[in-house]
């Protein structure tokens, strides 16, 4: 079993991408019009955090191989 080394400070960039990401989905409010509250930008922000998540992983995976 191969392990992938990350330093600290990109897990807690990683962590806080994906507590964001989980922040703007949990306000989704229906009854809003609000952008930043409608499922639309929820979906292209949570779209984006896994994106981000995906191209840091993969980066430090190439890097550690």
């Amino acid at each position: 079993m191969n392990y992938v080394q990350i330093p600290d400070y990109v897990f807690d960039s990683i962590l806080n991408t994906l507590q964001r990401g989980y922040d703007v989905c949990d306000a989704v409010d229906y009854d809003s019009n609000e952008t930043e509250k409608s499922p639309c930008y929820a979906n292209g922000y949570s779209r984006a955090t896994m994106r981000s998540v995906i191209e840091d992983l993969q980066r430090y995976k190439a890097n550690s191989n």
